[in-house]
């Protein structure tokens, strides 16, 4: 009985440094090594869409990506992932090109409430790889080039954008 209790213990002994090695290789190491980088603020005018690339590492192009709203990940709720169990929130869509280790969010008719914290990230063994990015969604007008020139008698074309809420607004003639 006590050889077979000491066997046990060789066992146990002999396994953990194995099991302890696997787990480090396997699900510590990865997420450390792991690199996610995206823009750390974004701006966009109200009622446009607006598309994020979120860059990793090259050795993660097969685990599952995902974008997120919040500011910590514990507390961030999903709203697109590249796994086929779980479906995009609406207004979002998630693309993934492992070919170029990127993949990409692309949030669509953006409202002020739309404003905030996201992240981007690798899911790596239950483990999660992210880095944040600020959203800033504003209503009113943006000239698209605020520098023109012309010859004079000639026209020129002046490109604006506008939030949604002043699409029917019409402003008085000079």
């Amino acid at each position: 009985m006590l050889f077979f209790g000491l066997s046990q213990r060789r066992i146990v002994l002999c396994c953990c440094p194995f099991v302890f090695f696997i787990f480090f290789k396997f699900f510590i190491i990865p997420t450390f090594l792991c690199r996610v980088t995206t823009e750390g603020e974004l701006a966009v005018m109200e009622g446009q869409s607006l598309t994020v690339p979120c860059h990793y590492d090259p050795q993660y192009a097969g685990y599952v990506k995902y974008w997120c709203r919040g500011k910590m990940r514990e507390f961030c709720t999903s709203l697109a992932r590249t796994d086929p169990a779980h479906p995009a929130a609406r207004k979002v869509s998630i693309f993934d090109d492992p070919v170029q280790q990127v993949f990409t969010v692309t949030m669509g008719d953006l409202k002020e409430t739309d404003s905030g914290w996201y992240m981007c990230g690798v899911e790596v063994g239950g483990v999660w790889n992210s880095r944040r990015c600020r959203l800033h969604v504003h209503q009113g007008m943006s000239v698209v080039n605020s520098r023109l020139s012309g010859e004079e008698g000639s026209s020129v074309t002046v490109e604006c954008h506008y939030s949604e809420r002043y699409r029917y607004i019409s402003l008085p003639s000079p």
